[in-house]
């Protein structure tokens, strides 16, 4: 993929290697969560080998906030899968964890984990819930979860409004890594509004799927926000 000179590109390919049975205790979950289901497998050691340079990455570059908005361009490039997985992944390392489904036009993170229905995100930012909203997940370690929930008639705005910023700074006073899934960058400026908020941002390609324009465009609108882009993740699956 092409890139911008200096750029920090990251390379994973999470490939399907087939699958295997799921241990006892993985819970009643969706087999996309492979660092959980089959860690054993090389695309979760690939999905743990990206934790870890993103750790490295924001390390070297003194980062304090760790909040992490993972985007790509269009639908169907991996965002919720590598969201999920780098949630699960972080939080094995014991760090205090909080995924939140900021894809308020489709969300997916909530039949992932196999979620209840209820208040998330986007009746916090409307004020009508509060942060009884998040899920603990236990059998995944340290981790929590903030679900989209309803889709609202008014996302954009709702991510652009000072209540996610004063959330986000709330959040970072107790969880030492946030992840945000988002909706695709190319189709709305919802990616945006995050990595704005959050201050790093991860972008996703597909093999076959994404072209390098598209990749390159959603860098520089996701830069432009003042976000780190902390590099790109290639997904052959």
């Amino acid at each position: 993929m092409a890139r911008n000179p200096g750029e920090n590109v990251l390379a994973m390919a999470a490939r399907r290697h087939g699958s295997a049975p799921a241990p006892q205790d993985a819970g009643d979950v969706s087999g996309e969560l492979v660092v959980a289901r089959a860690p054993l497998q090389p695309r979760a050691e690939e999905l743990r080998a990206l934790r870890t340079r993103i750790l490295i990455g924001w390390a070297n570059a003194g980062v304090r906030r760790r909040a992490l908005v993972v985007a790509s361009p269009a639908p169907g490039e991996g965002r919720s899968y590598v969201a999920a997985n780098l949630a699960v992944a972080f939080a094995q390392l014991g760090e205090r964890t909080l995924l939140i489904d900021a894809d308020l036009r489709s969300p997916r993170q909530q039949r992932i984990f196999n979620v209840p229905d209820g208040p998330g995100l986007a009746a916090i930012l409307a004020g009508r819930a509060g942060r009884a909203a998040q899920v603990a997940l236990p059998e995944f370690g340290e981790l929590t979860f903030l679900p989209a929930g309803t889709p609202p008639p008014n996302p954009q705005e709702l991510l652009l409004a000072p209540a996610l910023g004063a959330l986000l700074g709330e959040l970072a006073t107790e969880f030492g890594v946030i992840v945000f899934d988002s909706p695709p960058a190319g189709l709305y400026a919802d990616a945006q509004s995050l990595a704005f908020r959050a201050g790093s941002a991860l972008v996703l390609a597909r093999k076959d799927r994404t072209r390098v324009s598209d990749a390159n465009r959603t860098i520089r609108e996701l830069s432009a926000t003042g976000a780190r882009v902390v590099g790109t993740a290639f997904n052959a699956f």
